[in-house]
């Protein structure tokens, strides 16, 4: 129970910690790391890593939506103080982004580190289609407005993870599992992102 207390809080003040710079980020980073601060993939990638800490399966699960909820939370404070309310849509959209995705990163992280070798593909491959679906889409969709040179970085940080987890697990199994869930995930990203 201590651990699991212990692994929360730091989720909490982590990524509230981490919403707060999201909000400062949004105006003082340089314009080709910028969306770095206006990024779904990027906040994915700190719920999942978060929940690489999680001392047993139950906590990855809550810590992903911890996580992403104190993000909000940071950064809806900051953007407060600093006298730019956050709309109610981006506090409905992430409030429930906590819910429902939050877990399922959790999951995605725990199997990447613990699980079998086709649950480390799943959980690998669902964190990378995120990253390189919203990547080529940053590319293809918005890359007249935004830096490309963000975009490619979160394509490579979506591989990278790919491949660490199958460095990881060292199975053919892993690789090819999370090379087909990233395509996959990759594309429905797409999808959606298109009709939002």
């Amino acid at each position: 129970m201590r651990l699991a207390v212990r692994s929360l809080s730091v989720v909490l003040v982590t990524g509230f910690a981490l919403g707060v710079l999201t909000s400062f980020g949004q105006e003082l980073l340089p314009d080709e790391v910028r969306s770095f601060a206006n990024s779904s993939g990027s906040w994915s990638l700190v719920a999942f890593l978060l929940a690489l800490r999680a001392p047993r399966l139950g906590v990855a699960l809550v810590g992903g939506a911890f996580s992403l909820w104190a993000l909000l939370a940071g950064y809806v404070v900051a953007s407060e103080l600093r006298g730019f309310p956050a709309s109610s849509w981006l506090v409905t959209f992430w409030g429930a982004a906590g819910l429902v995705a939050g877990p399922l990163l959790g999951l995605a992280a725990w199997w990447s580190r613990y699980g079998t070798a086709t649950q480390g593909g799943l959980g690998a491959g669902a964190l990378a289609g995120v990253l390189v679906g919203e990547g080529v889409y940053g590319l293809t969709v918005i890359g007249d407005t935004t830096a490309p040179e963000y975009w490619w970085g979160q394509v490579g940080a979506g591989v990278l993870v790919w491949l660490t987890v199958t460095w990881w697990h060292r199975s053919a199994t892993t690789f090819a599992t999370g090379l087909v869930t990233a395509a996959g995930v990759a594309a429905a990203f797409l999808a959606l992102y298109e009709r939002v």
